[in-house]
């Protein structure tokens, strides 16, 4: 393959952008990794409880005013 018609090779230009790009990632230590993951757990489980409260208040409310009517 020569070099003309590797650089009129639209999936070789793909491929050879694609890992330009993948050479420029910065990726997390393993203690950031560990901290982040940690982070989204904890928001996850505080909104998880958040929400179940919330249902809980409303279920009851509700139920209180259909006992009204």
């Amino acid at each position: 393959m020569t070099a003309k018609s590797k650089k009129n090779n639209p999936v070789l230009r793909y491929l050879e952008s694609a890992m330009e790009e993948y050479r420029k990632i910065t990726w997390p230590t393993t203690e950031q990794a560990a901290l982040l993951t940690a982070l989204v757990t904890g928001f996850s489980i505080f909104f998880i409880v958040l929400v179940g409260i919330a249902d809980l208040g409303l279920n009851e409310l509700f139920t209180l005013l259909r006992s009204l009517v």
